[in-house]
């Protein structure tokens, strides 16, 4: 009776154990779950208010806190070529001690993984020999010369187009990949192919900016063609004619070593004239990415000021500068900055017509606007602009010029903004019109 008595005791304790393992199993089931959830949820919320230009930091934040999570050796994340033959790691997490993975992988190195991936599949496995003898075959050769040991991978989908994918693999053990947390992994892919797909919006936008704003440059640059061939055809008539006059002199009896060093200097000085026009040119008409750069603002607009000044003398206009002394510096892209300020001095010249009878004035200052932005106004001695147009000028496609496309003012102002500052017009009181554009003070961001 006692052996009976102690036998069903111990099957009581056996049990009890079997239910508070069980138990504790359950409830630090349900602790990861609920962590891995908060992390999500973090993450998600994170990505639905980034711009843009922090995604990419975004990304490689999360691959570093899920990797963490799950205790992988790498986590990556891969955008499919347009050809859709290679994968590119564009932003990977990897543990300590442990070697960096490629930088991309070709279609062929993993048929089986790229090709479910591509179809919009979850891929996992736990370990090698769980991939497919036939068709995986492959995959398991490249896995194992990479040292992967378990792996699961999300695509990254867009309307229906898979763009990528987001992974995480283990080199120095094996690991199971539990249902709900894969099942939360490919919401996660849906959020960061969400944000992918916004980057590659906004850069597309931004590329068609610069597009549009070197057309600008190009069609306004092409408004002083006459001007600067007579701006160039200055120092270089000056070149010829101080050439042919060294030869004269090299001809000579007794050489005049004294007035054949002036011509040199005055050779040297009309050339690097006409340099300095050129390259204010090619600085103008460059097309390529933006440059952001600390600018010494008064350099900036003077270098424009001297480019205009031959077309202005043409139209009888005379230009002024004041340029305000111990401006601080600007951040941004010195090309598109003056591709502001040309358009705005060029409209100033437009507005004048009556200036070849009487004498047009245009004034281009420079001025600090409270301690944290600097101001650059365009002040002409027009006609003004009348209620309506005043309305209406930044539109785009809006123009008072019977050839003009309406687009100047209106990539002035996107560019002014872009920059952080904001482009205004106003009639003046004497007369004229007055644009001028403010632009935070910094020399770096």
């Amino acid at each position: 009776m006692r052996r009976i008595v102690l036998a069903s005791l111990l099957l009581l304790g056996a049990g009890f154990l079997r239910e508070r393992r069980g138990r504790r199993r359950a409830e630090r089931s349900l602790g990861e779950r609920l962590r891995f959830e908060t992390l999500l949820t973090d993450h998600t919320a994170t990505f639905s208010r980034v711009s843009a230009a922090d995604v990419d930091r975004e990304i490689e934040r999360a691959l570093r806190h899920i990797a963490d999570f799950l205790e992988v050796d790498w986590g990556s994340f891969a955008e499919y070529s347009q050809d859709e033959r290679t994968a590119r790691i564009t932003h990977a997490w990897v543990a300590e001690g442990v070697d960096r993975q490629p930088a991309t992988l070709g279609f062929e190195e993993l048929p089986w993984i790229l090709g479910r991936l591509q179809r919009g599949e979850v891929v996992r496995f736990s370990r090698l020999d769980e991939l497919p003898e036939g068709p995986g075959a492959v995959d398991r050769r490249t896995l194992r010369a990479l040292g992967i040991r378990s792996h699961v991978a999300v695509p990254l989908t867009v309307e229906g187009v898979v763009m990528g994918a987001v992974a995480f693999s283990t080199l120095r053990r094996e690991r199971p990949w539990r249902d709900e947390f894969v099942q939360r992994l490919r919401l996660l892919g849906e959020v960061f192919a969400n944000a992918l797909s916004r980057r590659r919006r906004e850069m597309e936008g931004q590329r068609l900016r610069r597009e549009l704003a070197h057309t600008g440059r190009v069609a306004t640059v092409g408004a002083l063609t006459t001007s600067l061939a007579h701006e160039l055809n200055q120092p270089l008539t000056a070149i010829l004619s101080n050439a042919e006059a060294a030869e004269q002199l090299l001809e000579t009896a007794a050489l005049p070593l004294e007035k054949l060093r002036e011509i040199l200097q005055d050779i040297v000085k009309d050339d690097r004239r006409a340099v300095e026009i050129i390259r204010r040119l090619r600085g103008l008409l460059a097309r390529g990415a933006v440059e952001p750069a600390a600018l010494d603002v008064n350099e900036m607009v003077s270098e424009v000021g001297h480019l205009v000044s031959a077309d202005a003398a043409v139209r009888n206009v005379s230009v002024r500068l004041n340029l305000a002394p111990d401006l601080p510096p600007i951040w941004g892209d010195r090309v598109q900055l003056q591709q502001v300020v040309l358009n705005l001095l060029l409209n100033g010249l437009d507005a004048m017509p009556d200036a070849d009878r009487d004498g047009g004035r245009l004034l281009l200052e420079t001025a600090r606007s409270g301690p944290l932005s600097v101001r650059i106004a365009v002040r002409d001695s027009g006609t003004g602009i009348d209620g309506a147009t005043l309305e209406q000028i930044f539109d785009a496609f809006y123009s008072t010029k019977a050839a003009g496309m309406g687009m100047g003012l209106t990539i002035a102002r996107q560019i002014v903004e872009a920059h952080g500052g904001r482009l205004e017009a106003r009639n003046n009181p004497e007369g004229g019109a007055t644009f001028s554009f403010t632009l935070p003070a910094g020399g770096g961001r």
